[in-house]
């Protein structure tokens, strides 16, 4: 998978553009340091809204300034904050480089202290479901860290002009703007941009696994619908017993039964064709709704509950 890596330096994306010229997926910067709102990266939520409107795959990094464990603890509520209600489908980084010298300057951190401010973060974002990893280059990985001590950790791995990466890496940087690196709509003013490959299918996995905010899926107590907005397939922990269309007579009550943690919401997409009563409690986590029909026609019945979006479940059609 080819994709590219942007932050505000890269100015305002031309996603479209970016996209029909086989752009496959992107890293978006959040923000670089402790937990400030001056530290967010201005470009972040307009490269998030613009990659989920066009079903670009992204995944997010922080640039991280931490010379302490504690100072990452801070990064990691950055990150967290962030990302939170976003549905990445890459892992979530942190970037462990020093390219403004902060570090040096600041006394650089020991191998060991290095290696624990990727380990909190990178626990810390696992911990709260995400998939998460770390980004350094060949200098770094060999002289800074303890890679080994990092396997259970996502790898983006800095090695631009070469023809393929010397350490195995889950996201390859290939090329920079100053080595050749360019993309349609999102070079930086002037120049260039950061160029990535994947080699491994993270989309895939962060569904399959129900990470990212993503819901898992096919596994646990969850349900396939159809989502309000695409029509694409979603799938959703408000699990309904109607999954195939209804047909009655106008005045004639029918019930549905719903499976979920909390209260779901149950709405008639056409206006003047169904009543739809409130729903109700009927034990743990189990909820009735009557529908009753008043007008001949047919509407989509859609559910929503806290943390995803409005799903289509089934056409109740009126007699």
């Amino acid at each position: 998978m080819k994709g590219i890596d942007v932050s505000e330096h890269n100015g305002t994306v031309d996603w479209q553009m970016a996209k029909n010229a086989g752009l496959q997926f992107a890293v978006l910067r959040c923000g670089y340091g402790s937990d400030l709102q001056s530290q967010d990266d201005p470009t972040y939520v307009r490269n998030v809204q613009e990659c989920e409107r066009l079903s670009i795959p992204y995944g997010v990094y922080l640039y991280s300034y931490a010379l302490t464990v504690e100072d990452a603890k801070s990064e990691l509520a950055h990150i967290l904050r962030l990302v939170k209600g976003c549905k990445p489908q890459f892992p979530i980084y942190l970037d462990m480089e020093d390219a403004d010298s902060y570090k040096k300057e600041n006394g650089m951190p020991s191998r060991r202290v290095l290696t624990d401010i990727i380990k909190t973060v990178c626990q810390g974002l696992k911990n709260a479901g995400y998939l998460a990893g770390y980004y350094v280059n060949k200098d770094w990985y060999t002289n800074y860290i303890y890679p080994g001590e990092l396997q259970e950790y996502h790898f983006w791995y800095a090695r631009p002009g070469v023809e393929q990466p010397d350490n195995v890496c889950g996201v390859w940087q290939d090329s920079f703007p100053e080595t050749g690196g360019r993309w349609p709509g999102a070079n930086i003013p002037g120049s260039g941009c950061d160029t990535n490959i994947s080699y491994e299918n993270y989309p895939l996995l962060v569904r399959k696994e129900g990470l990212n905010n993503w819901i898992k899926e096919g596994g646990g107590k969850v349900q396939k619908a159809a989502s309000a907005a695409t029509g694409g397939v979603v799938w959703t922990k408000c699990i309904i017993d109607t999954t195939m269309d209804v047909t009655k007579p106008a005045g004639v009550c029918y019930t549905v039964k719903m499976t979920c943690s909390e209260r779901p919401v149950i709405r008639a997409g056409t206006d003047g064709v169904v009543c739809i009563c409130p729903v109700t409690s009927a034990g743990e986590n189990i909820w009735l709704c009557n529908l009753v029909g008043f007008g001949k026609g047919e509407s989509g019945i859609y559910t929503e509950i806290a943390g995803e979006d409005p799903c289509k479940r089934f056409v109740y059609k009126v007699q």
